[in-house]
């Protein structure tokens, strides 16, 4: 039997659809997937999922996390702070008292090799990965620099250095979980299963548009979702039947910051569906 990764994307709100397919796979398999998978790789929302895993929490555990605080996360700044150009929509003080009180410790202090992508936009790289080399970074702190979407949530600032969102070059961090497992006792002996948590859905945007627009266009088709390209990536190392994606499909896009009731369960509703519809091989590719 093959060792089990398991890589989440990014997707903000989203990030509950991926909870809900995940809370029905651990029912069925009568396992936490915590327990079971060996490694962890989350980007944005994805890293708060994959911490969460690897800090022992259940699926169930993180999804009444989200159901309970989505509103919470997402709250806007008051209109005079956000007719100012700089200032990005959403205050990140409550994400962050959540983070503090979910994730304690040191990011070294994973039991369970984890890898968080976030841009480093003042350093000698943009690409940063926290992973369990990272002695003197804290847990909540990694997470939180991963869920900086630009323009959504603020740019993270710790001693000196600033952190936005790691969905601006990994926000489907399949290939950095793969690479970072490369040397490790489970190379050659692994399957990872992998949550598209932007789902898939049409892409219609065939016309000219503006620099705004242009810009709006890839925070919200590339930025915000996944491409294939990393996938691509890992199955050609792999193979095809070591990776399992995870990915919906829905006929309009969700927008990351909906956290509407009716939304939200709209969003449930499709990953419920979808897992429905395709247990038997998820239940087979963890299992078997």
């Amino acid at each position: 039997m093959k060792n089990i990764a398991i890589s989440v994307n990014g997707g903000g709100a989203l990030g509950i659809g991926p909870l809900a397919f995940m809370c029905r796979l651990e029912q069925d398999i009568g396992k936490k997937l915590g327990d079971i998978a060996i490694a962890f790789a989350g980007t944005s929302t994805g890293a708060i999922i994959a911490g969460g895993l690897d800090e022992g929490y259940s699926a169930h555990d993180l999804f009444d996390l989200y159901y309970n605080n989505l509103g919470k996360i997402f709250t806007k700044y008051p209109w005079y702070k956000r007719v100012q150009p700089t200032c990005p929509t959403y205050d990140n003080t409550n994400l962050i008292k959540i983070l503090k009180s979910k994730f304690t410790g040191k990011v070294s202090d994973w039991k369970k090799p984890i890898f968080i992508p976030t841009t480093h936009t003042n350093g000698k790289s943009v690409e940063k990965v926290w992973d369990l080399g990272d002695t003197d970074t804290d847990k909540w702190l990694a997470i939180l620099t991963s869920t900086a979407a630009p323009s959504y949530f603020d740019v993270v600032i710790k001693d000196g250095q600033s952190y936005i969102d790691g969905g601006c070059w990994a926000n489907s961090p399949i290939a950095v979980l793969n690479a970072g497992l490369k040397r490790s006792e489970y190379n050659g002996n692994l399957k990872i299963l992998a949550f598209n948590t932007g789902m898939d859905h049409p892409n219609n945007k065939i016309e000219n548009k503006t620099l705004l627009g242009w810009a709006d266009y890839m925070l919200t088709e590339w930025v915000a979702r996944a491409g294939k390209s990393n996938e691509y990536e890992v199955i050609a190392d792999i193979g095809a039947d070591n990776v399992a994606l995870a990915s919906p499909y829905t006929d309009c896009i969700h927008k990351m910051d909906n956290v509407e009731k009716k939304h939200v369960q709209a969003v449930i509703d499709i990953w419920e569906k979808y897992y429905e519809e395709n247990k038997r091989y998820f239940i087979g590719f963890i299992t078997g």
